[in-house]
Protein backbone atom coordinates (compact mmCIF):
# COMPACT_ATOMS: atom_id res chain seq x y z
CA UNK A 1 0.00 0.00 0.00
CA UNK A 2 1.09 3.81 -0.91
CA UNK A 3 1.70 5.99 1.91
CA UNK A 4 -1.06 8.34 2.49
CA UNK A 5 0.05 11.62 0.99
CA UNK A 6 -0.99 15.48 1.82
CA UNK A 7 -0.59 18.37 -0.82
CA UNK A 8 3.19 18.60 -0.98
CA UNK A 9 3.16 22.30 -1.26
CA UNK A 10 2.68 22.25 2.26
CA UNK A 11 5.29 20.57 4.89
CA UNK A 12 3.80 17.25 6.55
CA UNK A 13 3.46 16.66 9.70
CA UNK A 14 2.04 14.18 11.83
CA UNK A 15 1.40 14.08 15.24
CA UNK A 16 1.14 10.79 17.31
CA UNK A 17 -0.75 10.77 20.45
CA UNK A 18 -3.86 13.68 21.18
CA UNK A 19 -4.15 14.20 25.04
CA UNK A 20 -2.05 17.46 26.75
CA UNK A 21 0.83 17.00 24.56
CA UNK A 22 0.16 16.49 20.91
CA UNK A 23 -3.03 19.19 21.32
CA UNK A 24 -0.87 21.67 22.39
CA UNK A 25 1.33 21.18 19.97
CA UNK A 26 -1.37 20.90 17.07
CA UNK A 27 -2.79 24.14 18.39
CA UNK A 28 0.80 26.03 17.23
CA UNK A 29 0.16 24.99 13.81
CA UNK A 30 -1.47 27.15 11.08
CA UNK A 31 -2.77 25.83 7.91
CA UNK A 32 0.52 26.12 5.66
CA UNK A 33 1.28 22.97 7.20
CA UNK A 34 -0.83 19.76 6.72
CA UNK A 35 -0.89 18.42 9.89
CA UNK A 36 -2.24 14.77 10.76
CA UNK A 37 -3.04 14.11 14.37
CA UNK A 38 -3.49 10.12 15.05
CA UNK A 39 -5.01 8.73 18.18
CA UNK A 40 -6.29 5.58 18.87
CA UNK A 41 -9.37 7.10 20.83
CA UNK A 42 -12.09 9.47 19.87
CA UNK A 43 -12.08 11.48 23.20
CA UNK A 44 -9.26 14.10 24.51
CA UNK A 45 -9.61 12.64 28.31
CA UNK A 46 -8.80 15.37 31.43
CA UNK A 47 -6.62 13.26 33.24
CA UNK A 48 -5.84 15.16 36.00
CA UNK A 49 -9.13 14.93 37.94
CA UNK A 50 -10.15 11.27 37.06
CA UNK A 51 -9.92 10.54 40.53
CA UNK A 52 -12.87 12.52 41.29
CA UNK A 53 -14.91 9.92 39.38
CA UNK A 54 -14.65 8.10 42.17
CA UNK A 55 -16.69 9.76 44.35
CA UNK A 56 -19.33 10.95 41.51
CA UNK A 57 -18.10 14.18 41.91
CA UNK A 58 -17.79 14.25 38.06
CA UNK A 59 -19.30 12.84 35.55
CA UNK A 60 -17.14 10.71 32.27
CA UNK A 61 -18.75 13.13 29.88
CA UNK A 62 -17.00 16.08 31.91
CA UNK A 63 -13.84 14.87 31.08
CA UNK A 64 -14.09 13.70 27.84
CA UNK A 65 -13.82 16.19 24.53
CA UNK A 66 -14.36 14.92 20.96
CA UNK A 67 -10.82 15.20 19.49
CA UNK A 68 -12.16 15.24 15.89
CA UNK A 69 -14.10 18.42 17.23
CA UNK A 70 -10.51 19.60 18.53
CA UNK A 71 -8.26 18.99 15.85
CA UNK A 72 -10.28 19.97 12.70
CA UNK A 73 -11.07 23.65 14.70
CA UNK A 74 -6.94 24.21 14.18
CA UNK A 75 -7.58 23.03 10.61
CA UNK A 76 -5.73 19.99 10.87
CA UNK A 77 -6.97 16.26 10.07
CA UNK A 78 -7.72 13.43 12.83
CA UNK A 79 -7.31 9.97 12.26
CA UNK A 80 -8.61 7.83 14.74
CA UNK A 81 -6.12 4.98 14.36
CA UNK A 82 -3.64 3.14 16.40
CA UNK A 83 0.12 3.70 15.43
CA UNK A 84 2.25 0.50 15.26
CA UNK A 85 5.51 1.71 14.28
CA UNK A 86 7.63 5.14 13.41
CA UNK A 87 10.44 4.62 10.30
CA UNK A 88 11.77 8.01 10.92
CA UNK A 89 14.38 7.03 7.80
CA UNK A 90 11.89 6.85 5.52
CA UNK A 91 9.89 9.53 6.92
CA UNK A 92 6.76 7.22 7.30
CA UNK A 93 4.34 5.54 10.11
CA UNK A 94 2.13 3.03 9.78
CA UNK A 95 -1.06 2.38 11.41
CA UNK A 96 -1.65 -0.53 13.33
CA UNK A 97 -4.52 -1.67 10.69
CA UNK A 98 -1.46 -1.51 8.38
CA UNK A 99 -2.25 2.27 6.72
CA UNK A 100 0.96 4.17 6.19
CA UNK A 101 1.05 7.92 5.97
CA UNK A 102 3.79 9.94 4.89
CA UNK A 103 5.57 12.89 6.85
CA UNK A 104 8.28 15.51 6.95
CA UNK A 105 8.66 16.05 10.39
CA UNK A 106 6.67 13.84 13.41
CA UNK A 107 5.83 14.72 16.78
CA UNK A 108 5.77 11.74 19.59
CA UNK A 109 3.22 11.89 22.16
CA UNK A 110 2.06 8.70 23.06
CA UNK A 111 2.22 9.31 26.76
CA UNK A 112 2.53 5.88 28.72
CA UNK A 113 0.70 2.57 29.81
CA UNK A 114 0.16 1.04 32.95
CA UNK A 115 3.55 -1.09 34.59
CA UNK A 116 2.68 -3.84 36.62
CA UNK A 117 6.47 -4.19 37.89
CA UNK A 118 6.23 -8.25 37.23
CA UNK A 119 3.78 -8.38 40.88
CA UNK A 120 1.89 -11.80 40.33
CA UNK A 121 -1.68 -11.38 39.34
CA UNK A 122 -1.84 -7.09 39.45
CA UNK A 123 -2.97 -7.12 35.87
CA UNK A 124 -6.13 -9.63 36.36
CA UNK A 125 -7.35 -8.55 40.26
CA UNK A 126 -6.28 -5.14 40.56
CA UNK A 127 -8.03 -2.22 38.87
CA UNK A 128 -5.50 0.44 36.79
CA UNK A 129 -5.94 4.07 37.27
CA UNK A 130 -4.70 5.61 34.16
CA UNK A 131 -7.67 6.52 32.19
CA UNK A 132 -11.32 8.04 32.65
CA UNK A 133 -12.86 4.15 32.12
CA UNK A 134 -10.59 3.12 34.85
CA UNK A 135 -11.74 5.61 37.32
CA UNK A 136 -15.85 4.96 36.18
CA UNK A 137 -15.20 1.63 36.89
CA UNK A 138 -13.52 1.61 40.05
CA UNK A 139 -16.44 4.36 40.95
CA UNK A 140 -19.20 1.65 40.11
CA UNK A 141 -17.73 -1.46 42.01
CA UNK A 142 -16.96 0.93 44.78
CA UNK A 143 -20.36 1.82 45.05
CA UNK A 144 -21.41 -1.67 44.73
CA UNK A 145 -19.33 -2.73 47.37
CA UNK A 146 -20.21 -0.22 49.67
CA UNK A 147 -24.06 -1.54 49.83
CA UNK A 148 -23.35 -4.90 51.02
CA UNK A 149 -23.48 -5.43 55.10
CA UNK A 150 -20.82 -6.61 57.29
CA UNK A 151 -17.10 -5.42 56.56
CA UNK A 152 -15.59 -4.65 53.38
CA UNK A 153 -12.13 -3.91 52.47
CA UNK A 154 -10.41 -1.69 50.00
CA UNK A 155 -6.77 -1.52 48.77
CA UNK A 156 -4.91 1.37 47.23
CA UNK A 157 -1.61 0.54 45.94
CA UNK A 158 0.30 3.06 45.78
CA UNK A 159 0.66 6.56 48.13
CA UNK A 160 1.77 8.93 45.33
CA UNK A 161 -0.29 11.28 43.63
CA UNK A 162 -3.11 9.51 42.16
CA UNK A 163 -3.44 7.09 45.36
CA UNK A 164 -3.74 9.49 47.54
CA UNK A 165 -6.18 11.96 45.46
CA UNK A 166 -7.95 8.13 45.28
CA UNK A 167 -8.31 7.93 48.88
CA UNK A 168 -9.37 11.58 49.37
CA UNK A 169 -12.34 10.40 47.24
CA UNK A 170 -13.31 7.58 49.07
CA UNK A 171 -13.59 9.37 52.14
CA UNK A 172 -15.75 12.09 50.62
CA UNK A 173 -18.57 9.70 49.80
CA UNK A 174 -17.71 6.59 51.93
CA UNK A 175 -15.64 7.89 55.09
CA UNK A 176 -19.14 7.62 57.33
CA UNK A 177 -20.12 4.44 55.81
CA UNK A 178 -19.73 1.76 58.40
CA UNK A 179 -17.88 -1.52 58.08
CA UNK A 180 -16.05 -0.12 55.47
CA UNK A 181 -11.80 0.07 56.14
CA UNK A 182 -9.16 1.60 53.41
CA UNK A 183 -5.06 0.16 53.39
CA UNK A 184 -3.06 2.68 51.56
CA UNK A 185 0.17 -0.04 50.76
CA UNK A 186 3.20 1.89 49.51
CA UNK A 187 6.64 0.57 48.70
CA UNK A 188 8.55 3.56 49.51
CA UNK A 189 9.42 4.80 53.76
CA UNK A 190 6.55 7.67 53.08
CA UNK A 191 3.44 8.62 50.92
CA UNK A 192 4.11 11.33 48.64
CA UNK A 193 7.23 10.49 47.86
CA UNK A 194 9.14 14.08 46.31
CA UNK A 195 6.81 16.30 47.66
CA UNK A 196 6.97 18.17 51.48
CA UNK A 197 6.47 16.24 54.15
CA UNK A 198 4.36 18.59 55.16
CA UNK A 199 1.62 16.78 52.99
CA UNK A 200 2.06 13.36 54.49
CA UNK A 201 1.43 14.57 57.71
CA UNK A 202 -1.46 16.40 57.24
CA UNK A 203 -2.88 13.06 55.17
CA UNK A 204 -2.09 10.92 58.36
CA UNK A 205 -3.69 13.64 60.20
CA UNK A 206 -7.04 13.70 58.22
CA UNK A 207 -6.67 9.64 58.16
CA UNK A 208 -6.50 9.83 61.96
CA UNK A 209 -9.85 8.28 64.01
CA UNK A 210 -10.86 7.22 60.18
CA UNK A 211 -10.91 3.50 59.16
CA UNK A 212 -7.54 4.02 57.12
CA UNK A 213 -4.74 1.91 57.63
CA UNK A 214 -1.25 3.38 56.21
CA UNK A 215 1.50 0.77 55.27
CA UNK A 216 4.43 1.94 54.12
CA UNK A 217 7.69 0.19 53.39
CA UNK A 218 5.72 -2.16 52.22
CA UNK A 219 5.92 -3.58 48.72
CA UNK A 220 3.26 -6.05 46.89
CA UNK A 221 4.38 -9.37 45.74
CA UNK A 222 1.17 -10.81 44.91
CA UNK A 223 -2.60 -9.81 44.38
CA UNK A 224 -5.33 -12.09 44.36
CA UNK A 225 -9.38 -11.58 44.14
CA UNK A 226 -10.11 -11.33 47.82
CA UNK A 227 -6.16 -10.63 48.99
CA UNK A 228 -2.76 -8.49 48.85
CA UNK A 229 0.23 -10.21 49.67
CA UNK A 230 3.23 -8.07 50.96
CA UNK A 231 7.13 -8.64 51.35
CA UNK A 232 6.88 -8.71 54.68
CA UNK A 233 4.56 -11.82 54.72
CA UNK A 234 1.37 -10.47 55.42
CA UNK A 235 -1.83 -10.33 53.26
CA UNK A 236 -4.40 -7.35 53.50
CA UNK A 237 -7.79 -8.77 52.73
CA UNK A 238 -9.05 -6.44 49.72
CA UNK A 239 -12.66 -6.44 48.32
CA UNK A 240 -11.10 -3.99 45.52
CA UNK A 241 -7.85 -3.53 45.00
CA UNK A 242 -6.40 -0.32 42.78
CA UNK A 243 -3.32 -0.36 41.11
CA UNK A 244 -2.13 3.77 41.20
CA UNK A 245 1.58 3.03 40.99
CA UNK A 246 3.75 2.50 37.76
CA UNK A 247 3.66 3.69 34.24
CA UNK A 248 6.03 2.86 31.88
CA UNK A 249 6.81 3.24 28.43
CA UNK A 250 4.74 1.82 25.52
CA UNK A 251 6.10 -0.29 22.69
CA UNK A 252 6.09 2.08 20.06
CA UNK A 253 8.86 4.17 21.17
CA UNK A 254 11.29 0.67 20.73
CA UNK A 255 9.56 -0.73 17.65
CA UNK A 256 10.44 2.93 16.08
CA UNK A 257 13.79 2.89 17.37
CA UNK A 258 13.26 5.89 18.99
CA UNK A 259 14.30 4.24 22.68
CA UNK A 260 17.25 1.54 22.87
CA UNK A 261 15.45 -0.88 25.88
CA UNK A 262 11.55 -2.40 26.33
CA UNK A 263 10.03 0.19 28.60
CA UNK A 264 12.48 2.92 28.05
CA UNK A 265 11.66 5.98 27.26
CA UNK A 266 12.32 8.32 24.54
CA UNK A 267 15.77 10.47 24.85
CA UNK A 268 15.76 13.93 23.59
CA UNK A 269 17.78 17.01 23.27
CA UNK A 270 17.46 20.12 25.33
CA UNK A 271 15.22 21.01 22.21
CA UNK A 272 13.11 17.88 22.43
CA UNK A 273 14.34 16.75 19.24
CA UNK A 274 14.97 13.08 19.29
CA UNK A 275 18.44 12.29 19.37
CA UNK A 276 18.60 9.22 17.16
CA UNK A 277 16.30 10.93 14.00
CA UNK A 278 16.33 14.73 12.93
CA UNK A 279 13.01 14.35 12.18
CA UNK A 280 11.08 13.52 14.93
CA UNK A 281 10.12 15.52 18.22
CA UNK A 282 9.13 13.73 21.63
CA UNK A 283 7.16 15.37 24.15
CA UNK A 284 5.01 14.78 27.29
CA UNK A 285 5.63 11.60 29.44
CA UNK A 286 7.47 9.79 26.33
CA UNK A 287 10.21 12.34 26.37
CA UNK A 288 13.29 10.98 28.50
CA UNK A 289 14.66 15.27 28.82
CA UNK A 290 18.18 15.55 29.61
CA UNK A 291 17.19 17.15 33.25
CA UNK A 292 14.31 15.01 34.25
CA UNK A 293 11.10 16.59 34.77
CA UNK A 294 7.81 15.80 36.53
CA UNK A 295 4.94 14.75 34.37
CA UNK A 296 2.36 17.05 34.67
CA UNK A 297 -0.24 18.68 32.20
CA UNK A 298 1.15 22.09 32.25
CA UNK A 299 4.65 20.84 31.51
CA UNK A 300 2.82 18.62 28.25
CA UNK A 301 1.49 21.66 27.07
CA UNK A 302 4.77 23.79 27.31
CA UNK A 303 5.84 20.97 25.68
CA UNK A 304 3.50 20.85 22.69
CA UNK A 305 4.05 24.55 22.24
CA UNK A 306 7.54 23.83 22.08
CA UNK A 307 8.16 21.17 19.83
CA UNK A 308 5.69 22.63 17.43
CA UNK A 309 7.92 25.49 16.88
CA UNK A 310 11.04 23.54 16.63
CA UNK A 311 9.63 21.44 13.92
CA UNK A 312 8.69 24.71 11.98
CA UNK A 313 12.59 25.73 12.60
CA UNK A 314 13.74 22.36 11.26
CA UNK A 315 11.22 22.17 8.34
CA UNK A 316 12.76 25.68 7.65
CA UNK A 317 16.35 24.82 8.36
CA UNK A 318 16.68 27.64 11.15
CA UNK A 319 18.39 26.94 14.96
CA UNK A 320 16.09 25.10 17.10
CA UNK A 321 15.08 26.55 20.69
CA UNK A 322 16.01 24.49 24.05
CA UNK A 323 12.99 23.82 26.28
CA UNK A 324 12.40 25.96 29.07
CA UNK A 325 10.21 25.01 31.51
CA UNK A 326 7.99 27.60 33.76
CA UNK A 327 7.33 26.25 36.90
CA UNK A 328 3.54 26.40 37.99
CA UNK A 329 2.23 25.11 41.42
CA UNK A 330 0.22 22.31 42.24
CA UNK A 331 -3.22 21.88 43.52
CA UNK A 332 -3.44 18.63 45.62
CA UNK A 333 -6.67 17.45 46.29
CA UNK A 334 -7.84 15.20 49.10
CA UNK A 335 -11.61 14.95 48.66
CA UNK A 336 -13.36 17.77 50.52
CA UNK A 337 -11.29 17.32 53.40
CA UNK A 338 -8.41 19.52 52.09
CA UNK A 339 -6.95 20.75 48.88
CA UNK A 340 -3.06 21.28 49.01
CA UNK A 341 -0.94 24.33 46.96
CA UNK A 342 2.15 23.43 46.64
CA UNK A 343 4.83 25.47 45.36
CA UNK A 344 8.45 24.84 45.75
CA UNK A 345 9.09 23.58 49.47
CA UNK A 346 6.09 25.78 50.31
CA UNK A 347 2.54 23.75 51.37
CA UNK A 348 -0.81 25.66 51.78
CA UNK A 349 -3.58 23.92 53.21
CA UNK A 350 -7.27 25.05 53.13
CA UNK A 351 -10.64 23.02 51.46
CA UNK A 352 -10.98 26.47 50.18
CA UNK A 353 -8.42 25.59 47.23
CA UNK A 354 -10.85 23.18 45.29
CA UNK A 355 -12.57 25.92 44.34
CA UNK A 356 -9.07 26.88 42.66
CA UNK A 357 -8.42 23.19 41.41
CA UNK A 358 -11.78 23.55 40.00
CA UNK A 359 -11.55 26.86 38.24
CA UNK A 360 -7.89 25.58 36.47
CA UNK A 361 -10.09 22.87 35.20
CA UNK A 362 -13.05 24.74 34.16
CA UNK A 363 -11.00 27.20 32.66
CA UNK A 364 -8.43 25.53 30.67
CA UNK A 365 -11.47 23.01 29.24
CA UNK A 366 -12.77 26.18 28.02
CA UNK A 367 -9.46 27.24 26.77
CA UNK A 368 -8.97 24.18 24.57
CA UNK A 369 -12.55 23.56 23.52
CA UNK A 370 -13.65 27.15 23.14
CA UNK A 371 -17.70 26.87 23.20
CA UNK A 372 -18.10 28.80 19.63
CA UNK A 373 -21.05 26.25 18.65
CA UNK A 374 -23.84 24.72 19.94
CA UNK A 375 -22.58 21.17 20.99
CA UNK A 376 -18.95 23.09 23.16
CA UNK A 377 -21.48 25.17 23.95
CA UNK A 378 -23.72 22.06 25.87
CA UNK A 379 -20.42 20.54 27.05
CA UNK A 380 -19.41 23.48 28.89
CA UNK A 381 -23.02 24.06 30.54
CA UNK A 382 -22.81 20.15 31.55
CA UNK A 383 -19.63 20.67 33.22
CA UNK A 384 -20.99 23.84 35.34
CA UNK A 385 -23.65 22.26 35.99
CA UNK A 386 -22.56 19.42 37.16
CA UNK A 387 -19.87 21.42 39.26
CA UNK A 388 -22.40 23.89 40.73
CA UNK A 389 -24.96 20.48 41.81
CA UNK A 390 -21.82 18.43 42.87
CA UNK A 391 -19.19 20.49 44.58
CA UNK A 392 -20.84 23.96 45.00
CA UNK A 393 -24.26 22.82 46.98
CA UNK A 394 -22.71 20.31 48.85
CA UNK A 395 -19.79 22.17 49.80
CA UNK A 396 -22.21 25.19 50.90
CA UNK A 397 -24.39 22.88 52.54
CA UNK A 398 -21.48 21.47 54.80
CA UNK A 399 -20.40 25.50 55.92
CA UNK A 400 -23.87 25.90 56.85
CA UNK A 401 -23.68 23.07 59.07
CA UNK A 402 -20.50 23.58 60.36
CA UNK A 403 -21.85 27.64 61.52
CA UNK A 404 -24.94 26.09 63.14
CA UNK A 405 -23.35 23.30 65.16
CA UNK A 406 -20.66 25.98 66.39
Amino acid sequence: MRPARLPTSRPRVAIVGANFAGLGAARHFGREYAVTVFDRSAAFEWLPNIHELISGVKRPADLRLPRQRLVTRFGHRFVRAEVGCIDAAKGQLTTVAGRPFAFDVCIVAVGGVNETFGVRGADRCALPFKSVDDCAAIGRKLAAIARRPGKRSVVIVGGGLEGIEALGEILRRYRNRAGLGITVVEAGASLLPGMPARLEAAVRAHCAGRNVRILTNSPVTSVTPARVRLRSGETVRSDLTLWTVGVTAPPLLLESRLAGKPRQWAPVTRALRSKRFANVFVIGDAAALPRPLGKQAYYALQMGACAADNAKRALAGRRLRDFKPSAKPMLVAFGDLDTFLVSGRTVIASPGLAALKEAVFQVTMAEIDPPLNASALGQMTGRLRTAATRLAVPTIRRLLKAQRLG
